[in-house]
């Protein structure tokens, strides 16, 4: 029987700050458990672990939210889950396969219960992929006993458990909330972490349809409705939030208000310099007040300060592809990923106008860049140049998990390293590393002996600002990397008086010295404001899916055959760290090592090498391998993933 409310309201609060006191560390990075269990009040207990297990116990009967993640509960009547990401659910799957009734919410519940479809169609679909949507969907289905939304109620014992719909770390999330020993509880998944934080930031990568914007374009683009959902949560007025992950939050009025502070701030940050403003000048407008509400103001960075209407005569735009034409008609192509670039380039041969392409250059692996390739590769036989931070995405494209891949390796490549020059006809060219839209990226400095000067960015600017809209992209923070870098090397290493050419865009374009050191002082900001978001010691963990992944993403091997695979990890920390990675195969698989760890100086990249046997199994099928990663106080379940398919 429970104790009167106030009564228990005082003893549980009494409770809840000694043990909060004793029990918990908090580092800078995450929290580190002391101790495996904690009494947060009479009937409820939360077992800390990479997942937070919550146990309401009452006649000696047991419901669980989230799952066990220490296996010490063995049996519960129900688990609630608040989403399907499989790095929390994983933690309820033992209570479930040993009888527990699931509950799940009605807008994810195929991504518990159908999971053997998402895998063998997501082999292809991972190609030209635009949607950007997390991939740690579970790697085999779960029995669903029972779906919600906001409105249900679940009653058990003599409890009511209430649903709300919560979306924005998914897109279909819940919450529940619950009165027990006169606290009320709220059960609310992955929409916060700790003192008004966020677990990561691309998890909010979604299209906007209010503002006609596609999930590729759409940075953080959930973030209006994790705003709402965190307010809706706030109107209950809880005692305590329990989230899946982190600390356990016990002023939820405060934390909720500093975490909606902290995204307002980092989002308009963002929107200020975005290059999407240019494509989306309107729709920027709606995004911004979705987000900061109509009382929110961007400061927009002015238009580039030059912008001309068309580029010179010896450039010819063709779709996001342009032609240098030198004065013999000969050509040099940058890019190619549609057969009408191709078409185009046969009508100018038609006219005249060109009689020959001496090389093509690529600025970065996006499918609308290198998709026909290959097929120009057959109809004309010249170099194709790349930098060495694009060899290996271009020769082995299934080997990487990013947006809008193509699927056709491009091995014919003329490797040449940054900051090479060449003559051709009458130009200079000069390539760069240039880590602007992806970090797989380079530019050409195109100068032509009678003064002019244009330098090929790919996608990396427009006239409004930076293009990394698309937080898959891989957009580092810190001076050296990502955008910091490619602003440097305009200050200093591009000739002033060059115009950027985004294929994209048909005006070429130039930033005054003014609004380079704007966009690189706002986007130091970023990283600051990000530190404040983000739970981790470098924020890149925050905005970098990719930190760490398994290499190759997919391959095909035979059944009972030996496969080499490694998982890369990227160190963000400002400190050396030990990465301890655990391979998760399916039944039936041989894995060697089972663990293994590896030790990595800041910003440095690293691979552990693993084996995989894959059983007797149909050719065709699909195996999806994960990887645990341990990692100071961080213990991270089946956070990233590989796909082997079984050949005959």
């Amino acid at each position: 029987m429970f104790v009167p409310q106030r009564v228990g309201k005082f003893i549980g609060k009494a409770l809840s700050s000694i043990l909060a006191g004793c029990l918990f560390i908090v580092t800078t990075s995450g929290l580190c458990p002391a101790g495996p269990e904690e009494a947060v009040s009479p009937h409820v207990t939360v077992s800390r672990d990479a997942v937070n297990g919550v146990s309401i116990e009452q006649s000696g009967r047991r419901l669980v939210v989230y799952g066990d993640p220490h296996s010490s509960w063995k049996t519960a009547e129900r688990v609630l889950f608040t989403h399907s990401r499989r790095d929390v659910a994983w933690a309820g799957r033992a209570l479930v396969d040993g009888g527990a009734e699931s509950v799940v919410p009605a807008d994810e519940a195929e991504q518990f219960s159908k999971v053997e479809d998402f895998w063998p169609a997501f082999w292809d679909k991972r190609f030209h992929d635009y949607a950007q949507q997390s991939t740690r969907v579970l790697v085999s289905p779960m029995r669903v006993s029972r779906t919600v939304r906001e409105g249900d109620k679940i009653l058990w014992q003599d409890l009511t458990v209430r649903v709300l719909d919560t979306p924005g770390y998914t897109q279909g999330a819940v919450s529940y909330l619950v009165e027990i020993d006169g606290l009320k509880y709220a059960f609310v998944g992955d929409l916060i972490y700790g003192d008004g934080r966020l677990l990561d930031l691309y998890s909010l990568q979604d299209a906007v349809p209010q503002a006609r914007i596609g999930g590729y374009h759409g940075y953080a683009g959930r973030i209006g409705d994790h705003i709402a959902s965190l307010r809706k949560v706030a109107e209950q007025k809880p005692d305590i939030l329990v989230p899946a992950r982190g600390p356990i939050i016990r002023e939820p009025a405060a934390t909720i208000d500093r975490l909606i502070r902290r995204l307002r701030a980092t989002y308009e940050n963002y929107l200020s310099i975005s290059a999407g403003r240019w494509y989306f000048r309107d729709q920027y407008d709606i995004l911004a007040v979705r987000a900061l509400g109509s009382q929110g103001h961007v400061e927009w960075m002015p238009y580039a300060a030059t912008i001309e209407k068309t580029p010179p005569d010896w450039i010819v735009p063709i779709q996001n592809s342009r032609l240098v034409l030198a004065h013999d008609r000969s050509g040099f192509l940058i890019d190619c990923g549609s057969r009408s670039i191709m078409d185009e380039l046969g009508r100018l041969r038609t006219q005249g106008r060109l009689t020959s392409i001496d090389g093509l250059f690529i600025t970065h692996y996006h499918d609308d860049h290198t998709e026909k390739i290959n097929e120009f590769l057959r109809e004309n036989r010249c170099p194709v140049y790349a930098t060495p931070v694009m060899e290996d995405v271009l020769r082995q494209p299934g080997a990487y998990r990013l947006p809008a891949m193509t699927a056709n390796a491009i091995d014919r490549l003329t490797v040449v390293s940054d900051g090479h020059r060449m003559s051709w006809k009458e130009f200079t060219l000069t390539f760069y590393d240039f880590p602007g839209q992806t970090i797989y990226h380079d530019a050409l400095l195109v100068e032509r002996n009678a003064g002019e000067r244009i330098f090929f960015i790919g996608d990396s600017f427009t006239p409004s600002g930076l293009d990394d809209y698309c937080l898959q992209n891989r957009n580092l923070l810190g001076p050296g990397t990502g955008y910091l870098y490619c602003l440097d090397l305009l200050q200093d290493r591009v000739p002033a008086d060059a115009l950027l050419i985004n294929e994209h865009v048909l005006e070429p374009f130039r930033f005054d010295a003014g609004q380079v050191e704007h966009m690189a002082e706002t986007f130091r900001q970023r990283g600051e404001l990000l530190r404040e978001l983000l739970p981790w010691d470098g924020p890149n963990y925050g905005i970098d899916e990719q930190w760490a992944r398994i290499h190759p993403y997919g391959q095909e091997v035979r059944a009972s055959r030996w496969a080499d695979l490694a998982v890369k990890v990227l160190n963000h920390s400002p400190t050396r760290n030990t990465f301890t990675v655990t391979l998760n195969a399916p039944d039936g698989c041989d894995v060697e090592p089972a663990k293994a760890s590896v030790t990595t100086r800041p910003g440095q990249e690293v691979e552990i090498p693993f084996r995989l046997k894959v059983g007797t199994r149909p050719a065709g099928s699909v195996c999806v391998v994960t990887a645990d990663i341990q990692v100071g106080p961080w213990d991270l379940r089946q956070w990233c993933e590989g796909l082997v398919k079984v050949t005959p």
